[in-house]
């Protein structure tokens, strides 16, 4: 695929993972996304997406994040007060079963050391928070590879 075919695709797939609660809203959100014009071309079709989606959503621990066992925060912003500043963090999903929390972020390429640390700040703020046990994950959508993050023992 060109590279504007290559992020048309990831920006398709981070709308669909930032609006779906559970895989049961896979279909809705892909019309949504038809109805508002970002879907489709001849090669990103609403049935080889979907075709995608499941594919991704077999791996068990990827069905279990979209499973409806969790409380889910979309999006959410998380806004903390660091060195005089206010500033703003948002992971791609955060979820709780009311016993534990768990932070995902969804990935495209390459794993990069910065992922590791963006995915650990953003466990530390939910710890600071008073959220606990906390745990972390990188998804690498399309190699759907998810590699666990812990945090520093210095944090």
């Amino acid at each position: 695929p060109t590279r504007r075919s290559s992020d048309l695709l990831v920006n398709i797939l981070h709308q669909v993972f930032s609006t779906i609660r559970t895989s049961d809203d896979i279909d809705k959100a892909l019309r949504q996304l038809q109805l508002e014009g970002v879907l489709y071309d001849e090669t990103h079709t609403a049935s080889r997406i979907t075709a995608m989606l499941r594919k991704r959503l077999e791996n068990p621990v990827v069905a279990d994040w979209f499973s409806h066992r969790w409380t889910l925060y979309n999006e959410c912003t998380i806004i903390s007060y660091v060195d005089g500043e206010v500033q703003e963090r948002r992971p791609d999903r955060v979820m709780t079963d009311g016993h534990e929390w768990i932070v995902v972020d969804f990935k495209f390429g390459s794993p990069k050391p910065e992922y590791q640390e963006q995915v650990q700040e953003y466990m530390q703020l939910l710890v600071s928070m008073g959220h606990t046990p906390v745990r972390g994950y990188l998804w690498y959508v399309y190699a759907n590879r998810i590699e666990e993050i812990t945090l520093n023992p210095k944090q």
